[in-house]
């Protein structure tokens, strides 16, 4: 189990803690993970410090945009429906550049596009660079990318 979430760092009493989240779906899963750790690890939990990305921008002239253009340029010159394409954009992301993903019953499943933060669309587009060259595509980067 695994939860994902910005926090917010506080200094108490010479202890570093951290705010819990105001959205209660976020602190539903927190107090989930924090109880298993609790009761199938003796408190101990595993955390990882990183600087908080932002989240991928949506948009004319978006990163998302970029993307959705050189996924639909593959699509109309391999005659490939976008779903496909978009799967092994995926899957070259994972593979190649550290995209995230989770494994369900053996298979593979990368993170959708949708929750992405910057540096993890930034993959997902280079990924796409890297399946047009593979492919012998020449993406075209216009003003709408």
């Amino acid at each position: 189990m695994e939860v994902r979430m910005v926090l917010k760092r506080k200094n108490l009493k010479g202890h570093i803690c951290f705010e819990t989240p105001a959205e209660a779906d976020l602190q539903s899963a927190l107090r989930r993970v924090l109880t298993s750790c609790r009761d199938k690890y003796n408190d101990y939990v595993s955390v990882t410090f990183q600087p908080p990305y932002k989240p991928r921008t949506t948009g004319k002239g978006s990163q998302n945009h970029h993307l959705n253009g050189h996924i639909i340029q593959i699509c109309n010159a391999t005659n490939n429906d976008y779903e496909t394409i978009k799967y092994c954009v995926k899957m070259i992301a994972v593979e190649q550049m550290g995209y995230p993903f989770e494994t369900v019953c053996g298979h593979v499943v990368p993170k959708g596009e949708k929750n992405c933060n910057t540096e993890e669309c930034a993959k997902l587009i280079e990924a796409s660079h890297v399946l047009a060259a593979q492919m012998g595509i020449v993406l075209k980067e216009t003003e709408n990318d």
